[in-house]
């Protein structure tokens, strides 16, 4: 895995403030809904909204569209990366399943028994409408 090159973090850097600061409007508009449910009939409504302003989170880490020669998905870079090199000295398949699933197969060939299965799914849907124009990354 390679890392990220300096223009890749900066274009990462401004694509995340542009969409943080639309979250944070986001953020803001909810709050004054859920000020303005203050009736006993509005409760539901309220609980909604209150679900809605907890997922809003601010985006962290280093988001990038990674593809392989089938599918695509967005997910936080570092993290993949960081979990890529913890895996070395081992056989890794990687694979990216419909509906935003990163499949990754790990292997000690010097013990059959070492094994296993991680799933990376990628970041909320909500997030992805902020990112625009993220870098691509092509992984074998």
């Amino acid at each position: 895995m390679r890392a990220l090159t300096a223009q890749e973090k900066k274009q990462i850097a401004e694509v995340k403030k542009r969409a943080n600061t639309t979250i944070s409007k986001k953020r803001i508009l909810l709050g004054a809904q859920i000020r303005a449910c203050t009736a006993p009939a509005q409760m539901r409504r309220k609980k909604e909204l209150l679900r809605q302003f907890d997922a809003l989170s601010p985006i962290k880490g280093y988001p990038a569209v990674i593809e392989d020669k089938e599918r695509s998905m967005v997910i936080d870079y570092q993290l993949f990366r960081r979990l890529i090199r913890s895996l070395k000295h081992r056989r890794v398949d990687i694979r990216i399943e419909p509906g935003g699933v990163l499949m990754i197969h790990h292997e000690d060939p010097s013990n059959s028994r070492n094994h296993g299965e991680l799933e990376l799914y990628e970041i909320p849907p909500w997030q992805q409408y902020a990112l625009t124009d993220l870098p691509v990354i092509e992984i074998d």
